[in-house]
């Protein structure tokens, strides 16, 4: 029986349920930034230019994965930094695992040598996540970012492709 749910890139008809997805997900457990659109063209500008590939089936958009290199260096052309997201409704059934399996994937294909993440230390079900799908943790940011009025740690980690 054939997987309903597929990965491919980003569609303009996308563009409202992602919109839904990150006016949803993010808080002050997994980003010092709270990501909230009010329009599919403020969306729509955010992510001009980014490589975005989608998890979806016939009827819905599941999650998506950001690539994007770490700087504008030449010398970075060769890593990828990816940001990720799934519905919460979706959670727990493979869409993530699914959505970075297609990324290491195409970074072999695209000649990469490193994915690397950032995640906060209070999204302890990620950190466990990207361990379980093969990241490393590179670095730790002790106390990188004040958030209502607490301190918290900032990890970095990193899958390299063979």
């Amino acid at each position: 029986m054939k997987d309903p749910v597929s990965i491919r890139l980003i569609k303009e008809s996308d563009f409202p349920e992602l919109l839904e997805i990150e006016n949803t997900i993010w808080n002050t457990r997994n980003s010092p930034v709270l990501h909230y659109y009010e329009s599919v063209d403020e969306y729509k500008e955010k992510i001009q230019g980014r490589l975005i590939f989608v998890a979806a089936d016939e009827d819905n958009v599941h999650g998506f994965v950001d690539v994007h290199h770490p700087t504008p260096l030449l010398s970075h052309k060769k890593q990828w930094m990816l940001g990720i997201g799934v519905h919460p409704d979706s959670q727990s059934l493979g869409i993530g695992r699914k959505l970075l399996d297609y990324v290491k994937d195409e970074a072999a294909k695209e000649g990469i040598r490193k994915i690397a993440l950032r995640v906060m230390g209070p999204n302890t079900r990620a950190i466990q996540f990207y361990r379980k799908n093969g990241f490393v943790q590179e670095a730790l940011f002790k106390d990188e970012f004040f958030i209502n009025g607490a301190f918290c740690d900032d990890y970095q980690f990193a899958y390299f492709i063979e």
